[in-house]
């Protein structure tokens, strides 16, 4: 009896600390930014980029050569998660709701729709309540900045977005859910994802709100789909429209702090209180997105109590 005890307790506990315990690495920041280092300092030999400092000694951490530190650490959790999910959970990635490529057009391209569409109405609001002035531009950005515009497009719009859902979505919630179900996996996963952004510039309470009502509008559609390329299909959307066709600013990410202001259609004006218009934390910050991330929950949610 103790021993059916001792293990049905470990198969409900360990999927969840090993899961947590990968977050924590990940959050750490090493298990992305040391290949980043040693890949640059391999480039700055052989191709003198990125430069070094005025000591000859350090890398000179340009914006350019942030965006693509970005890219180099998310493909390395990327990694790191993929692997341990093949190697120490012994599960394929289809039971991580990753469907091959001939089934995830459907669920991908409704996660675009549905993410454009909630930033969208979001910015909307913001205009109308003229707290947000948007002005045509023609996106235009050279030399370095070309190359930073390209890095955070990558790590902002596509590689962020695959690499977080698989992360959290993917692997913590498909942990959690094993041992303790769909509310508790849900409710654990929302307040992972929104502590990982307390570290983002600008983080607001109302942002970090908001972050874990996104991630629980996330992942009801992934379950109502059984598909994770929903998600990943609204978070790129949702990503790639915030900073590259309004000009906002991204979870305190902006395009501006990368040196690549023009790249986006339109360009930004944000005035009026900060609860409203979001601040530097962007949209995200406000309770405009509040009321629209809400409503899609709540479609969802009615949703999922219908017959199948």
């Amino acid at each position: 009896m103790i021993l059916k005890l001792r293990s049905a307790v470990s198969e409900r506990l360990w999927p969840v600390m090993r899961a947590l315990a990968l977050q924590a690495l990940s959050w750490s920041g090493w298990v992305g930014y040391l290949p980043a280092l040693a890949i640059f300092a391999i480039t700055s030999y052989a191709f003198g980029w990125p430069v070094l400092g005025p000591d000859d000694e350090h890398l000179l951490i340009t914006p350019d050569v942030r965006a693509w530190l970005m890219v180099i650490a998310q493909l390395s959790r990327l990694a790191i998660f993929v692997l341990a999910w093949r190697l120490i959970e012994h599960k394929t990635l289809r039971e991580m709701s990753l469907e091959h490529f001939r089934s995830l057009w459907r669920p991908l391209l409704l996660g675009v729709l549905v993410g454009a569409s909630g930033i969208s109405l979001v910015v909307l609001a913001m205009i109308a309540s003229g707290c947000l002035q948007l002005t045509w531009a023609i996106p235009s950005i050279s030399g370095h900045a070309s190359l930073g515009g390209v890095g955070f497009l990558l790590a902002t719009s596509f590689l962020g977005p695959l690499t977080e859902e698989i992360e959290s979505r993917g692997y913590l919630f498909q942990n959690v859910f094993r041992g303790w179900g769909t509310k508790v996996a849900t409710i654990v996963t929302a307040i992972v994802f929104a502590a990982r952004h307390l570290q983002n510039p600008e983080a607001s309470a109302l942002g970090i709100i908001n972050i874990a009502l996104i991630s629980i509008g996330l992942t009801l559609g992934m379950l109502q789909l059984r598909s994770l390329w929903y998600a990943i299909g609204w978070h790129i959307a949702w990503n790639f429209s915030l900073s590259f066709i309004f000009g906002l600013a991204n979870s305190g990410h902006s395009l501006k702090s990368f040196g690549i202001a023009g790249a986006s259609v339109f360009s930004s004006n944000l005035s009026g209180q900060t609860w409203l218009s979001g601040g530097g934390f962007g949209p995200e910050g406000s309770v405009l997105t509040t009321i629209v991330i809400t409503l899609q929950i709540a479609f969802l949610a009615r949703l999922m109590r219908r017959p199948s």
